[in-house]
């Protein structure tokens, strides 16, 4: 250990060398030595494996972490005083001064206490938050007992808060460094704000003053009543930062009332100085704040009139001014409060999925240029009175129905600011109520609604607070809990029709009250004022009230599957599924979601959430209104859509569908590098029924690696690099309501699509059992499977089905691996609405798929049954037009065609329900020129399944072994040989011994076959399939060839294996051959 003495002639000697070297024996050793000093630190240097709970007066080196950066050393003072250390090369020490401030929030994990030190060797910071004392070496070693004063109160929790609180002067202890502001520090101020949230959440023990909280909602909302504590702080420190009128010297007065009573330790008059804050605000502000407040600190309550004798009593709240001190809100962004609850916030507790994601702001700027929500266009639109003043009468009523944090919201008012002005205090009060009356939105978690309100209630600051008058804003922002969105307006009535309805007859005979008691909350929330909330939806149906619907509906619905809603009790589906009630999947506000006219599906179907908001949103709007949505690209292909895509293209005039290849929502994660796997689409389309020869806008964007803002100035600037661009007519588009995945495709697809189905018949053929059976004679099930007993599961095959077994099956092979799992024929199945029955598994042929990620169609004349619906099966008892199907679907052909319609942006495969082969896949047209190709492409597949019923019985003779066990077996001279302790029994082939050599060695990677040490049965060895796989890939080719001979008429004459060769010459010469030969 060394002496100051020792360490002054230590650094005369190295001070040179520690301005290269910060490492090794570089400026970090020098910096460890002084450490350990008894004169100055004294701490011992710790172990790695030493508990934190037992760690006191010591340091160690930090461990290196994933990261990049880690903190050089970590000081511990106690468990609760935690010091990260930066040490960098002499005369270099401006390196680490950002590195520093992100070490605090790293190494406080159990306080939010931000203690750091930032040396060179010679320099030495003290890092208080961002404020620091400043030592030199020699003010160290020079003036020891003044630096260890100083070293001793700085440790001292209560030292902590007096050296912050102090005004910075001559005098003061320590100095500011560079102004946190906010904008600057996103990700710094994130982590913090996190860190302090759950440090202040947990230091109060909210849990136990939640009792009346079930447990699994009890940390939910504690992180939200605390964050809605905090946000006050924030809005107040913007006013600050941002100069509103005398909110900087209150602020200033009192800080220093806080410092006084910290130096006097008169802990309890502290939390009257600051809870005076959230008073302040309601009176200057927002007036409706002071009633939410007191919901918020209602819950506080009794912790804070607690005695505080102590100052741990009252850190958590020192702990809150200390961070708004510490960050500057100049210029924030307004919609920070909802960017925190989305990004950060969640992560704290959330563990289930609500199809409910962030909406990058970009993106919303993005759609309300779409539909023409902008400032000029607001300011175009208000009508004036007769002393040319802006009145009332307006055209820019938006709602948002799934509106989250409000990030819509919020932009659609600062467009309305930006479009009107607020020059005098009479126009700032007509611009409140003209955004009182104008922006609303709906959702059904309460807590982001609130973030809503606060982010509108920080754009409107300037309004507000104005340098020539203070105009608290008097009237609500117009956001709305629910128990269910969808289900809100069903005490309305409102119809998604074209023309308005009389709707005061349908009020009287009182079909809709019914709904109205259970759409209560069942308590009072403070974002639900059911005053307003009923004026609203009176506008909806009376025609004498100015706004009545919507002139914009806009949004980022949920996605949730059909069945998670229903699991979660969503009102809409649980009202849906009672049979008592009048709510119908096929009149949801006038939106038929079961089914479109002449093809009303035989199951029922299971639409997304987002479709439900859809259909509202259409409903909200005014005749000729707008409604944009982003959704995921499943609008254009899902089977259960088909009512969306014909709905829009009937009933309104689409005007624009744009498809991103990017991810256009992040999830969460400090830098927004987490992006969610959807596809996404815009839509913008008008409540108005399409002219004749209406055209849509269709972009598609190409490039998936550039970032959103790029993509989205490269839509706006129509940059033919980096966007397909079209025009559709609207009429194409009700014409192909099954799927609308053709508009992403290009002009050589299309053409490929378009032969295809010139030059084919619909599969209907065969699915249709009247057609069939005029056609073939028979008929053709296409089905899913059944629901049994598991328990009546066994081995034996006598009198059972064969269950097939889709886990363990061989998806290589055109021919069902077998199973030994078995069900009884003749115990109880259950079958699905919509299905066929047991008829399906006693037909003789079947073909089966896997529903997802099928690799292969397969075929089995065993008897199988599927169980649910992970497989699916063609099943008929006409073998020749089963091995047809067989080759027809395993063509590369219909893999391109299906992909085209089915396949989503990043997938890598896609569901392949049995709607999907129905409406998709076609039959080339068969007449007497080209029977005779079918016919080969029969036989030719009857024997490329036949090559998989070859085994090594049919091979190698194994009539002269009685042994059935063995340890080995090999090849050897043309022989199969069979070891069994040393001993070798010989087996003649027979024939194909060239194969039986491949087979080994495909199977076993060398000419032995070996099971891990484990004994080789007899029996298991003569029913291993060899399989000629060469000659099975010649046999797929051909028929391959022939078959698009078939759709493509390829003037094919005479058929031979012979003329393979010769018969995909003429195919090449085909336009389309190329497409089959690559992966689109």
């Amino acid at each position: 250990m060394l002496s100051i003495l020792d360490l002054k002639s230590k650094w005369e000697k190295e001070k040179t060398a520690y301005i290269k070297k910060e490492v090794g024996d570089g400026a970090q050793k020098f910096v460890k030595d002084i450490l350990k000093c008894a004169e100055v630190f004294n701490l011992e240097e710790g172990l790695n494996s030493t508990k934190l709970e037992n760690r006191k007066n010591e340091f160690k080196e930090e461990e290196k972490k994933k990261s990049t950066t880690h903190a050089d050393v970590v000081i511990y003072i106690n468990p609760e005083i935690i010091i990260p250390m930066e040490i960098e090369r002499f005369q270099n020490i401006s390196a680490g001064e950002k590195q520093i401030i992100k070490y605090q929030l790293e190494w406080n994990e159990h306080s939010n206490r931000r203690y750091g030190i930032l040396t060179d060797g010679w320099i030495w910071r003290f890092y208080n938050n961002n404020e620091y004392r400043e030592f030199t070496l020699d003010d160290i070693f020079k003036n020891t007992e003044m630096f260890l004063e100083f070293w001793n109160e700085y440790i001292k929790p209560e030292f902590y808060y007096l050296a912050f609180f102090e005004k910075k002067g001559q005098k003061s202890l320590f100095k500011e460094t560079e102004i946190l502001y906010v904008e600057k520090f996103r990700e710094i101020f994130f982590d913090d704000i996190t860190k302090l949230i759950k440090g202040f959440k947990n230091k109060l023990g909210l849990e136990g003053y939640l009792t009346n909280i079930d447990k699994k909602n009890r940390e939910e909302t504690a992180v939200e009543i605390t964050y809605a504590y905090i946000i006050q702080f924030i809005l107040y420190k913007t006013l600050v930062d941002n100069d509103f009128g005398k909110f900087k010297k209150e602020f200033n007065e009192r800080q220093q009332s806080i410092y006084e009573c910290l130096r006097a330790n008169r802990f309890g008059e502290i939390l009257g100085v600051i809870d005076g804050i959230s008073n302040q605000i309601s009176e200057n502000i927002y007036h409706k704040f002071s009633q939410e407040q007191e919901f918020i600190n209602g819950k506080l309550l009794e912790l804070i009139r607690q005695p505080k004798n102590e100052l741990h009593d009252v850190s958590p709240w020192l702990d809150i001014f200390v961070f708004i001190k510490k960050y500057n809100f100049a210029n924030v962004r307004n919609e920070i409060f909802g960017y925190i609850y989305e990004n950060y916030l969640k992560e704290l507790y959330e563990d289930t999925k609500k199809g409910q994601y962030f909406t990058d702001p970009a993106v919303v700027n993005f759609m309300l240029d779409q539909i023409g929500y902008t400032a000029i266009g607001i300011k175009d639109s208000l009508s004036y009175d007769r002393y040319g003043e802006r009145g009332f009468d307006n055209h820019i009523s938006i709602i948002d129905p799934s509106c989250g944090c409000g990030t819509f919201l919020y932009s659609a008012v600062d467009r309305i600011i930006a479009g009107t002005g607020y020059s005098s205090e009479k126009a700032s009060i007509r611009l409140e109520h003209l955004i009182s009356q104008s922006v609303f939105g709906l959702d059904i978690e309460e807590f982001p609604l609130y973030l809503a309100e606060m982010n509108i209630l920080m754009r409107m600051l300037p309004m507000i607070l104005h340098k020539d008058y203070t105009n608290p804003f008097n009237e609500t922002i117009k956001v709305f809990k629910t128990n269910d969105s969808v289900a809100e307006f069903l005490d309305t009535a409102i119809k998604n029709t074209i023309n308005d309805i009389e709707v005061e007859s349908k009020k009287s005979n009182g079909q809709l009250s019914l709904f109205t008691q259970k759409l209560n909350l069942g308590y009072s929330s403070y974002v639900r004022d059911e005053g307003d909330l009923s004026e609203m939806k009176k506008s909806l149906e009376n025609h004498h009230i100015p706004r009545r619907r919507f002139d914009f509906v806009i949004g980022n619905p949920p996605y949730v599957s059909y069945n998670e809603c229903s699991k979660v009790g969503l009102l809409t589906f649980k009202l849906i599924k009672d049979k008592a009630s009048k709510i119908k999947l096929n009149d949801i506000y006038g939106m038929n979601l079961h089914s479109i006219p002449d093809h009303r599906k035989k199951y029922s179907p299971k639409p997304n959430l987002y479709a439900f908001f859809i259909a509202l949103g259409i409903a909200l709007l005014k005749d000729g209104a707008k409604i944009c949505y982003i959704v995921p690209q499943t609008l254009l292909t899902a089977g259960d859509l088909d009512v969306l895509r014909y709905h829009l293209a009937k009933f309104t005039t689409l005007e624009k569908i744009i498809t991103f290849s990017g991810k256009m929502f992040v999830g969460r994660g400090l830098k927004q590098d987490k992006p969610v796997a959807t596809s996404s689409l815009v839509f913008v389309a008008r409540r108005k029924t399409p002219e004749v020869a209406h055209e849509v806008e269709i972009i598609n964007y190409k490039n998936s690696d550039d970032d959103i803002e790029e993509c989205l100035a490269n839509i706006l600037a129509y940059n033919h690099k980096k966007i397909d661009y079209r025009k559709i007519l609207q009429n194409k588009l009700l014409q192909n309501v099954a799927n609308w995945n053709f508009i992403k495709q290009d002009k050589k697809t299309l053409d490929f699509c378009e032969a295809y189905e010139k030059n084919s018949d619909d599969i209907s053929a065969y699915y249709n059992h009247a057609t069939a059976e005029h056609n073939f004679k028979s008929r053709f099930y296409f089905d899913g499977g059944g629901i049994i007993n598991e328990k009546l599961i066994n081995k034996d095959p006598e009198n059972s089905f064969e269950i097939f077994d889709y886990k363990n099956n061989n998806y290589q092979n055109f021919i069902v691996s077998e199973s030994n799992r078995y069900y009884p024929k003749k115990a109880k199945i259950d079958f699905p609405q919509g299905s066929q029955g047991l008829k399906i598994f006693d037909n003789k042929n079947k073909i089966i798929w896997r529903t997802r990620d099928n690799q292969k169609f397969q075929f089995t004349d065993r008897n199988i049954i599927l169980i649910g619906n992970q497989s699916l099966m063609i099943a008929s008892n006409n073998k020749n037009e089963i091995l047809y199907l067989l080759a027809l679907l395993n063509n590369k052909i219909n893999e391109i065609i299906l992909k085209v319609n089915l396949m989503q942006e990043h997938e890598q495969s896609f569901l392949l329900p049995i709607t999907g082969i129905k409406e998709f896949v076609r039959i080339p047209k068969i007449i007497e020129d080209n029977q005779f190709i079918k016919d080969e492409i029969i036989k030719k597949t009857e024997e490329m399944l036949a090559l998989e019923e070859i085994k090594f019985s049919d091979l190698v003779d194994f009539s002269n072994v009685m042994m059935q066990k063995f340890n080995e077996v090999t090849l050897e001279g043309g022989d199969l040989i069979l070891i069994k302790d040393k001993k070798n029994f010989l087996c003649k082939i027979k024939k194909d011994k060239n194969l039986v050599e491949q087979t080994i060695k495909a199977k076993f990677s060398d000419n032995k076959l070996k099971l891990n040490g484990k004994e080789i049965d007899l029996s298991d060895l003569r029913e291993t399939p060899v399989i000629d796989f060469v000659k099975q890939k010649e046999l797929k080719n051909y028929i391959d060839d022939l078959v698009f001979a078939l759709y493509f008429r390829v003037p094919i004459k005479e058929l031979s294996g012979d003329k393979a060769a010769e018969i995909k010459k003429m195919c090449a010469e085909n336009e389309f051959y190329e497409i089959t030969n690559n992966n689109i």
